[in-house]
């Protein structure tokens, strides 16, 4: 009965709906565990429609499969019995509640862009679907601005555009807020600014009892570091206050043939090297199938190419996807837009990270023009190759606001992802098998060279991968303890059902 009594705290309902939810937990409570495991979603499904209504679908509801397929990778469609959409974080607290109450596997999604299966989604559980928190506060001093943890990054630079502003956010406009900032983040200011993480100040989280708490330098200070890199080990991020920052930036996004791939490469080595004297500087390459892409972006508003990028003038350019000049960074997101796939494909990502290497950079364009003829006969496939230099400015500033768990130490480097797309779900294994190819090849150089990092980027991370500890030992004792603190029944280590789990990763 206590723990009737305590969900009943909870959810606050009115006399009207708790004649009718009582009398079903009471019934349940009341049953043998082999009863109740027959019984439990049956009750479940009929509470949360009492107590969230059309804002709660069972999967025999018009309204279900449209909220089941809000994500990203086709492979992430499950079949969740219960999808919740709550409006405000004591909603989600109910929510929360009542699938600990019925022991009920649970998801939480956000901008449902995170590829691994089971991340965003389950079979036979719950998903809360943050779809509803999707509002954004700028302050009144415009120094800062609180937005919701359903929203995608496009709708956050829209509504500070009129202002002149930006947060240090995603630089993909389909990417969701929450899993971006709670795997780290990269931003095109990342040089100067350090991860898009370090940029929040204030997060609203429920925790594992259902309790609604600020967390930021001053107020549960040790949460607040864990969450920058930490993802989803400790409750639902509900809403974020990040510091604003001017958008306007000098940008281009070159395209170049893949003949040009040797000369781009020997270019991006000397960039490693700019970088390191210009904190304003970002740059991402992309690599695929028919082109390379190359985004510069410099964080001022300047007239010519900066000369950081000179090594790149040599390097023909067959087309400008967005020509040299001044933009906002809403403006570069819509520019770069489709560069990534937007129709209903499977994804899967895998990563790694290295120090500055040119035999890296050629053997990862050797392996992965091998792994196209690997998949070149499978329906809707694509690669692409993307390696991300991070100047040791990103981490000096990540330093200054208070660091994260990622471990990362201050040096030049390099972040590597494959992105890789297939429309079969029998496709996979051939598929995956490309991309680990391509990671195992280049793993295996910089270790010959002595230019490989631990390091793996949680939101570029595969299913079989393990972020969490590439942290180091340290930073992970120190996740889990922290996890611990503010979960001691482990609710989010046992009943959610994916996402880098501490308890996974040791």
């Amino acid at each position: 009965m206590a723990e009737t009594s305590r969900l009943l705290s909870i959810l606050e309902l009115s006399s009207d709906v708790a004649q009718h939810v009582e009398p079903l937990l009471t019934s349940f409570q009341a049953l043998n565990d082999g009863e109740k495991e027959g019984a439990r979603l049956n009750i479940a499904g009929k509470i949360f429609l009492l107590v969230f209504g059309e804002d709660a679908s069972l999967q025999s509801d018009s309204t279900f499969s449209d909220r089941k397929e809000t994500v990203w990778s086709t492979s992430c469609w499950l079949e969740p019995a219960i999808i919740v959409l709550p409006r405000t974080a004591q909603d989600v607290a109910k929510a929360l509640a009542i699938s600990r109450f019925f022991n009920l596997k649970f998801s939480v999604r956000g901008g449902g862009h995170l590829h691994t299966p089971g991340s965003n989604s389950n079979v036979g559980g719950v998903v809360i679907h943050m779809r509803y928190f999707d509002k954004v506060d700028l302050s009144d001093d415009h120094s800062d601005v609180t937005f919701g943890a359903g929203l995608r990054w496009i709708q956050v630079y829209e509504a500070l555009e009129p202002h002149g502003l930006a947060v240090t956010g995603g630089r993909v406009p389909s990417v969701g807020v929450a899993g971006l900032l709670l795997g780290g983040g990269l931003s095109f200011q990342n040089s100067e600014y350090g991860l898009s993480c370090n940029g929040v100040v204030n997060y609203e989280i429920v925790l594992a009892d259902s309790s609604v708490v600020n967390v930021s330098a001053t107020e549960n200070q040790d949460l607040f570091w864990a969450l920058k890199g930490g993802g989803t080990n400790f409750g639902i991020v509900t809403k974020f206050t990040m510091r604003t920052v001017s958008n306007k930036i000098w940008a281009q996004g070159k395209v170049v043939a893949p003949s040009n791939n040797d000369q781009l490469h020997k270019a991006l080595f000397k960039y490693h090297e700019a970088a390191e004297k210009d904190m304003k500087a970002t740059l991402i390459c992309n690599q695929m199938r028919d082109s390379t892409l190359l985004v510069f972006v410099y964080n001022e508003s300047v007239e010519e190419r900066p000369a950081v990028f000179d090594a790149f003038k040599e390097v023909e350019a067959v087309a400008q996807m967005v020509p040299p000049g001044t933009y906002t960074i809403y403006q570069m997101l819509k520019g770069v837009e489709h560069v990534n796939a937007t129709e209903q494909r499977n994804h899967d990502m895998r990563t790694m990270s290295s120090l500055p290497d040119i035999e890296a950079y050629n053997t990862a364009e050797k392996l992965r023009l091998e792994s196209e003829e690997i998949i070149k006969d499978v329906p809707g496939s694509s690669i692409m190759m993307v390696i991300q230099p991070i100047s040791s400015t990103a981490i000096r500033a990540a330093e200054s606001t208070g660091g994260s768990p990622t471990g990362l130490k201050a040096q030049p480097h390099q972040w590597f992802l494959i992105l890789i797309d297939w429309a079969n779900p029998e496709d996979e294994e051939k598929v995956l098998g490309a991309s680990r190819k391509i990671v195992d090849g280049v793993d295996a150089v910089t270790k010959k060279n002595g230019t490989y990092l631990d390091f793996k980027y949680s939101n570029y991370s595969s299913r079989d991968q393990n972020p969490l500890e590439s942290y180091g030992a340290e930073n992970l004792q120190k996740l889990t303890s922290i996890a611990k603190s503010y979960d001691p029944e482990g609710v989010f280590q046992t009943l959610q059902n994916g996402g880098w789990l501490v308890s996974k990763a040791v």
